[in-house]
């Protein structure tokens, strides 16, 4: 499992890192999965801005996501991303989470997904702005 993790990791960027604390956790001492997302919304909205440098984004969709394996208190979640298709007023990102157990050095796949997210412009509608943008490498 580890090689698949390491093989999907190559060409994504480290965007963000959490610590599972005992405030994030479940009745049965699980990640609450709201939670999970919240980190990789917010993370990887923040790292589209930064690709795109544009930051009037909002999420339209978060593709297939499925929780893979739980995440425990003491566990490092690792979001990794990188930025695949870009529309007219649209980027979709692709997301890997990952728990790292620091203790162990057993890394898990938690969830992999595209969100794609929608530029906005003054009026608060979706804007064009792909139309004269050239991507960063």
């Amino acid at each position: 499992m580890v090689d698949t993790i390491q093989n999907k990791l190559q060409d994504m960027e480290l965007v963000t890192q959490h610590l599972v604390q005992p405030d994030d956790l479940n009745y049965h001492n699980n990640l609450f999965g709201g939670k999970m997302l919240s980190w990789i919304d917010e993370g990887m909205a923040m790292y589209v801005m930064n690709k795109i440098r544009y930051t009037n984004i909002v999420t339209m969709s978060m593709d297939n996501v499925v929780f893979r394996s739980p995440a425990r208190a003491g566990d490092i979640i690792q979001i990794y991303g990188k930025i695949v298709k870009y529309g007219k007023s649209s980027v979709t990102s692709r997301t890997l989470a990952i728990t790292n157990n620091p203790q162990t050095g057993k890394m898990s796949a938690v969830i992999e997904s595209d969100i794609t997210y929608v530029c906005l412009g003054d009026n608060g509608k979706p804007t064009a702005y792909f139309r004269n943008f050239t991507p960063s490498t």
